[in-house]
């Protein structure tokens, strides 16, 4: 069932549909996110395989450097598999967000 979302130039959860999605990491950066007192610098990934960015938290981060080490540039090229979580602690309340799978991709 499809999900309301508002389009944006950044991944959201809605947009994975309950699927696992594999993308391959071409590129990062660092960009300011969010609105008002609100903004923050964030690291953002690109893929290949589709023009939107993912805005990456300390958690998927976490995820990633396990797989694949501390260093950023060592991502670019390598797989990761995203789903959709209804069940992220945040704020106090449980909401749904992306997160990142702690496996490499076949």
């Amino acid at each position: 069932m499809p999900k309301f979302a508002t389009d944006s130039k950044y991944l959201k959860y809605q947009e994975l549909d309950w699927k696992d999605w594999v993308f391959t990491i071409e590129s990062f950066k660092h960009e300011n996110l969010g609105q008002g007192d609100k903004k923050e610098m964030k690291w953002v990934l690109y893929f290949v395989e589709m023009e939107k960015g993912f805005a990456l938290n300390a958690t998927n981060g976490k995820v990633i450097c396990k797989l694949y080490g501390e260093e950023m540039n060592d991502w670019v090229g390598k797989k990761i598999t995203l789903y959709e979580k209804d069940d992220i602690e945040y704020a106090g309340d449980l909401v749904s967000g992306i997160r990142v799978r702690g496996k490499v991709p076949v």
